[in-house]
């Protein structure tokens, strides 16, 4: 097929894209921290524009991104989400993406939606909307499985039947709420992997048995880490709850009749795509035909790879901007323990800028330094409500965590040096370098801490030198 895209169209507008997308996201921002609906209404207008100029010069991929990022605007406006913050933090990643995005589309000379159907689908599920099928581009060879005979049927009909089912449709909807609540842990997904065992065991040779065999999988899939939890995943095994939940109400007869095939690809979709399948995954992949069945598969995960970190100027903004917040954090929790510690509720003004803090980190992908904000606000909201008491121990704890985030970002901004070198043209995306430059700035750090304990031994335990101390 010969593409008949206009890339020159494309390069005279991507620049005004861009800048109009950034002055979306700062409405976004500023929407964030608040509910006026004016300043939602602003971000809503930008994109809407983006939306059309796309439109215009006919990149219907991108041009559908911007459509979906439009709709949970709108959503947003008029209050259809469920979950606000959730929600402006995949607007936060879609207007993030969509530049990086274009930019792909302008150099590879090539527009493909599939690059961002996880993401669309994560848009999607925020307003409660159905996942984009991807039928024609992802085939999977869909099994056929015969009826039970009804003697098989009434083998399994135990007395007990109905309240197992009752119990396992409790379990599962208790471990979807957990994941729903951004409770990540491992016994929400041990209890939904022990539900779906059993579905197993019970649909044994039944045409509904592919279903649980694929959520099991991807149960397994969250518990080893190859497969990231998201609203359209937690939206799909919510779809799996309504399949049990029809099974208690038809009882052993509900085994024989499958699960909608969409429901099917769609979970399929998600093994398909994993690069490193578990034993149970790679079987699936082999009694599907899911290498086959997903098209251009080293393209999509090339193209991927390639918009899975932010700009980098734009994300060394970030990371400065992030440190000069948590600098401020760490300097108002110094003048609460310099004081008598009387009033925690001084403590509440933390919680904002901690949130903040948390929310643009899971933007970035930074996963790990944002559980330690997570775990600090908890600590933060705890001491603030008079649950626990503001001792030393407590607070240079959470000092100490700030400063590792600080000193995190710190590193991945990196010194200023000379623009042309090419290692300092940061933040680096490759571990080993992040995990390099953080242990010298921890080391750094540690000197300097060393030097004043000196400081303060020679001066006998002078409070001010001891202070110094402690903000190092």
């Amino acid at each position: 097929m010969v593409d008949r895209h206009d890339y020159v169209a494309l390069e005279w507008v991507k620049g005004d894209i861009a800048d109009t997308l950034k002055q979306a996201r700062s409405a976004l921002d500023a929407y964030a921290q608040t509910t006026d609906g004016d300043v939602i209404g602003e971000c809503l207008e930008r994109v809407h524009q983006v939306h059309g100029a796309l439109q215009m010069v006919e990149f219907y991929g991108a041009a559908l991104l911007a459509e979906e990022i439009e709709a949970l605007a709108m959503a947003l406006q008029a209050g259809g989400v469920s979950q606000r913050d959730e929600s402006i933090r995949l607007l936060q990643q879609a207007l993030s993406q969509l530049p990086l995005y274009l930019d792909r589309v302008h150099s590879a000379r090539r527009d493909l939606p599939l690059v961002v159907l996880p993401l669309l689908n994560d848009l999607r599920s925020a307003r409660g909307e159905s996942l984009l099928s991807e039928t024609s581009l992802f085939s999977p060879q869909l099994l056929t499985i015969a009826p039970l005979s009804g003697e098989t049927l009434a083998q399994r009909a135990v007395p007990e039947l109905k309240e197992q089912l009752r119990q396992w449709h409790h379990l599962l909807q208790q471990a979807l709420a957990g994941l729903l609540r951004e409770d990540h842990g491992p016994s929400n997904l041990e209890d939904m992997a022990r539900v779906f065992a059993r579905l197993e065991a019970l649909c044994q040779g039944a045409p509904l048995l592919p279903l649980w065999q694929v959520a099991s999988a991807l149960v397994e899939g969250m518990l080893t880490g190859v497969i990231a939890n998201s609203p359209a995943l937690r939206s799909l095994l919510k779809a799996g709850d309504k399949q049990l939940k029809r099974l208690l109400a038809q009882g052993i007869d509900g085994i024989n009749q499958p699960a909608p095939d969409e429901l099917l690809k769609s979970l399929l979709f998600y093994v398909a795509k994993v690069t490193r399948p578990t034993p149970r995954m790679q079987s699936l992949k082999e009694r599907y035909g899911l290498d086959e069945a997903l098209p251009d598969s080293a393209v999509v995960d090339a193209e991927r790879a390639r918009l899975a970190g932010a700009d980098r100027n734009a994300m060394g903004s970030v990371l400065g901007a992030l440190c000069e917040e948590l600098v401020r954090v760490k300097e108002r929790l110094d003048l609460f323990v310099r004081s008598d510690r009387q009033h925690t509720g001084d403590l509440e003004a933390l919680l904002a800028p901690l949130r903040q803090i948390a929310d643009t980190l899971a933007v970035l992908g930074f996963g790990q330094p944002r559980k330690v904000i997570i775990d600090q606000l908890a600590v933060v909201l705890s001491l603030a409500q008079g649950q626990r008491e503001p001792n030393d121990a407590v607070l240079m704890d959470v000092a100490g965590a700030l400063l590792y985030v600080e000193a995190t970002l710190a590193g991945m901004v990196g010194t200023v040096e000379p623009e042309n070198r090419e290692e300092n043209r940061l933040p680096t995306t490759d571990l080993t370098q992040i995990h390099q430059l953080v242990i010298r700035e921890s080391c750094q750090c540690l000197k300097q801490a060393k030097e004043l304990v000196i400081d303060c031994i020679e001066a006998d335990w002078d409070r001010s030198a001891w202070n110094r101390c402690r903000s190092c």
